[in-house]
């Protein structure tokens, strides 16, 4: 979905996948009513991805709000949402 998206296309690679990691952490943390996000987590974020915590935040974000709108941004991308939505929804 990030491929598609301007402002998330131009973003390296690293803070892109720390983003992602930081959405699903907070989705599991939602499902399992526990909390997994933790000071030593996002310290361990930060290190690997050698990012601040607000940029960091901030792609999370638009990876969530991607995630949670797509097919309202883009709506002319039903193929991507047939080929993928089956898989995605296996996973949850």
């Amino acid at each position: 979905m990030s491929m598609h998206d301007m402002y998330l296309s131009s973003k390296r690679p690293s803070l892109l996948a720390v983003g992602s990691i930081y959405v699903a952490l907070k989705i599991c943390e939602q499902l399992k009513k526990k909390d997994l996000i933790n000071s030593t987590v996002v310290t361990s974020l930060i290190e690997v991805s050698k990012m601040p915590e607000d940029e960091i935040l901030d792609v999370s974000q638009k990876v969530l709000y991607l995630a949670q709108n797509f097919d309202k941004e883009f709506p002319s991308l039903e193929n991507l949402k047939k080929t993928h939505f089956s898989i995605i929804t296996l996973l949850l």
